[in-house]
């Protein structure tokens, strides 16, 4: 499986975020491959590469968006998929390449 990654980011719960929405600084974006400021795609909330065997139920379609303001080794999430993820302290992203002409999947793993 050809991914990409970030290293592990510093979790900020926002209660105004909606579970489709990722906010992370540009840095951390390049690491993953992404040129541009907003980026559609299907986030996995809880999910590894070492887990991952393909696509399920548990995603959901959403954006990810690379600001400055956000502190470089963060990553603003919805506190709903916090909680769902048990409220990890760190999580990782993994960059799944769109296979079949989809949107590319995030998995968002917790440390």
């Amino acid at each position: 499986m050809n991914t990409k990654e970030t290293g592990f980011l510093k979790v900020l719960a926002d209660l105004s975020f909606p579970e489709k929405k990722i906010v992370i600084n540009p840095n951390d974006g390049f690491d993953l491959g992404l040129m541009m400021t907003d980026a559609t795609v299907e986030i996995y909330y809880g999910m590894s590469p070492a887990s991952w065997d393909g696509r399920s139920t548990e995603g959901v379609y959403g954006n990810i968006y690379q600001k400055n303001e956000c502190t470089l080794g963060s990553i603003e999430l919805s506190t709903r998929a916090v909680e769902k993820m048990g409220s990890p302290v760190r999580v990782r992203l993994h960059l799944l390449p769109a296979g079949d002409g989809t949107y590319p999947q995030v998995l968002v793993e917790q440390e």
